[in-house]
């Protein structure tokens, strides 16, 4: 559950802060104090939510990209090639 809620977790806040008006049309006796809590705990989720993703796009830049290494290679056969013009 917690490996499901870490990898959903915005979805999840999505989910909360949609229900959040259509249960107040639901209960409109509800009273501006609960309201606000509600507001604050979905601001504060929501911030927790962004510095997770935030974390996640930091460490997938960190990851070296496949490109590099065909780059690479590429650059090498390019050089093998220029030798083998050159002995011809």
């Amino acid at each position: 559950m917690n490996q499901f809620v870490q990898n959903h977790g915005v979805r999840l806040l999505a989910v909360l802060a949609a229900l959040a008006p259509i249960l107040l049309t639901r209960f409109p006796g509800v009273p501006w104090e609960a309201l606000a809590a509600t507001g604050a705990a979905l601001l504060g989720v929501g911030e927790l939510a962004q510095r997770a993703e935030d974390g996640k796009t930091a460490a997938a830049l960190l990851e070296p990209s496949p490109w590099d290494r065909v780059s690479e290679q590429q650059a090498t056969l390019t050089a093998m090639e220029a030798e083998f013009q050159e002995r011809s």
